[in-house]
């Protein structure tokens, strides 16, 4: 098992890959949400830790918290990303 983190910004469509999308645009999702995203990886069954006091390095003055999400050795984080939001939309 391994650790990710995870930021909502990675999931969002209205960024560039330059501010931080790091899943296609064809996979993105407007105004992605922590808690939904929580949501989405309890169904999943994964183990996970927030903190939701801390701000998206690219944006120091938004804070919108990240995820700690412990997935298998095998999947790519990318992959994992994509999973999230085909069952975000």
């Amino acid at each position: 098992m391994k650790e990710i983190v995870i930021w909502p910004a990675y999931f969002d469509l209205k960024r560039t890959k330059n501010e931080g999308r790091k899943v296609p645009k064809s996979f993105g999702v407007l105004n992605p949400k922590l808690k939904d995203i929580v949501s989405i990886i309890e169904k999943m069954g994964h183990e996970y830790s927030i903190d939701n006091k801390k701000s998206y390095p690219k944006e120091p003055w938004e804070i919108c918290g990240y995820l700690k999400v412990t997935i298998d050795e095998k999947t790519s984080k990318l992959d994992f990303l994509k999973e999230l939001c085909k069952r975000m939309k």
